[in-house]
């Protein structure tokens, strides 16, 4: 019986051992991209150990949830320092908190201390358009209103630092419509205030601006090119408004009389021109032919 005793006393106190509490949690808050060996904080002073101490129970920072060992201590100081880059954007993306976890660990006796460090996010990432350039045709036949989708800049800080509006530059055609989705992203349209014409434009290039709300406030551009696509609203203009010609009575068949020329100023098929008589009389149906591609009439 005082065997069975003795042996469950050393199996608690081995457990006991083995099973050391962690003595106590310290968090910081830091902005991202801190230099390496920039100090986080006094850790040895806020968890009151004994700087003199450090080395001699071999201090030192593991890591909980990842394999980078984002900080380490100085043995003579207590400080908490910057070891490796902590980029907040490579660890937590766009979540709204981003906590890295460390542990400080110390020996004789064996201690464990978790470390939170709360990594705040710095404008460090301007935003941009999935492309240097957007391609958009539009029919000179739209109408004053119409919108077009533009889509939206990313920025991959999150917040005030993420995007929070876009700028159209003055142009005489179109103005801006911003419109923001679930979740605070905002993409915007363009709006044609002012009706087109092929004729006297076919090609019109905007520059949109995305910016964000950090300070430095940073931006992104992005080039538009409209395309003013044609609509067929121009009618054929002949070179002279009368032609005249005269032959002789005994000109044979097929001869040359005079050939007329018609311009429109549409493209493709809306430019077309096919000739044709119009208004002739029965006696006179015969007489001369037209050629309805050249224009010319025998």
């Amino acid at each position: 019986m005082g065997y069975s005793r003795f042996a469950l006393l050393s199996s608690l106190a081995f457990i006991f051992l083995v099973l050391h509490p962690i003595c106590g949690d310290v968090s910081y808050s830091i902005p991202e991209e801190m230099k390496r060996g920039s100090v986080i904080g006094n850790i040895a002073k806020d968890l009151g150990l004994d700087v003199g101490r450090l080395s001699a129970r071999k201090a030192r920072i593991d890591t909980e949830d990842n394999n980078v060992q984002y900080c380490g201590v100085n043995l003579n100081t207590g400080d908490l320092i910057v070891q490796e880059r902590i980029d907040r954007e490579g660890l937590c993306a766009k979540k709204a908190s981003c906590v890295v976890k460390q542990e400080l660990v110390l020996e004789n006796p064996l201690e464990l201390h978790r470390v939170s460090i709360r990594v705040q996010d710095i404008n460090d990432n301007s935003p941009q358009f999935k492309e240097d350039s957007l391609k958009i045709e539009i029919h000179e036949s739209a109408v004053k209103g119409a919108r077009f989708l533009v889509g939206e800049a990313h920025d991959g800080d999150i917040g005030e630092n993420a995007v929070q509006g876009y700028s159209l530059q003055q142009n005489d055609h179109f103005s801006l419509n911003v419109n923001t989705k679930s979740g605070g992203r905002k993409h915007c349209e363009l709006v044609l205030d002012k009706e087109l014409d092929r004729e006297d434009k076919k090609e019109i290039l905007l520059l949109l601006t995305a910016f964000d709300g950090g300070s430095p406030q940073r931006s992104g551009t992005v080039v538009i090119h409209v395309t003013v696509l044609d609509a067929n609203d121009n009618v054929p203009v002949f070179s002279q408004a009368v032609y005249e010609a005269s032959l002789p009575e005994n000109s044979p068949l097929d001869t040359l009389v005079i050939t007329v020329s018609a311009t429109d100023a549409d493209e493709g098929i809306h430019s077309e021109i096919t000739y044709g008589f119009d208004h002739v009389s029965d006696e006179n149906n015969d007489v001369f032919s037209l050629d309805s591609k050249s224009g010319e009439s025998c």
